[in-house]
């Protein structure tokens, strides 16, 4: 049965504390890939903002996520101690070619905004699966916010490529 690696060693929360991780690591990849583009989108202002607001909603989910590990016992890992293969195909998006091209890097951006949110729709139905309802109603606003984010930035993409083909 291919894709299936759950053992029996392994127990549901330390699952759910592995993924608590996980996202961790998602959150601070986010936080570092906004600081390093925010300086080169000057020429999309909306852009710029909406990195901003992505940058500050990283940072609170970051610290959100380290209070959950905290609550079970577990202090927050080394930044990017776990890093998925998603993280580096977006990492190689938006840093992969010479020139800054913000059309790929929006593109890859609304991709890892996707994983995200269904990153946070697995914490929640583990969180769910393992009585913590806390944890769940924590992690649901994070998801809430998160698809906010995505709607906008989605909101944002007639802007962006008007301002793309003005500029080139």
């Amino acid at each position: 049965m291919v894709g299936r690696t759950k053992t029996t060693d392994r127990s549901a929360l330390d699952i759910y504390l592995g993924a608590l991780r996980d996202h961790l690591s998602i959150e601070s990849k986010a936080i570092e890939t906004a600081l390093s583009e925010l300086p080169v989108c000057e020429q999309y202002p909306g852009l710029c903002r909406r990195m901003e607001q992505d940058l500050a909603m990283g940072r609170s989910h970051a610290r959100e996520i380290t209070i959950l590990l905290s609550r079970h016992g577990h202090p927050a890992p080394v930044p990017h101690e776990t890093v998925s293969s998603i993280l580096s195909t977006v990492s190689g998006l938006l840093h992969g070619g010479e020139e800054h091209d913000v059309l790929k890097n929006v593109l890859a951006a609304s991709g890892y905004r996707a994983h995200q949110i269904a990153s946070l729709q697995v914490l929640i139905v583990l969180a769910r699966q393992l009585g913590f309802a806390q944890d769940a109603a924590a992690l649901d606003c994070l998801k809430d916010e998160e698809i906010a984010a995505a709607g906008a930035l989605e909101g944002l993409m007639p802007e962006i490529v008007a301002q793309y083909l003005a500029a080139g």
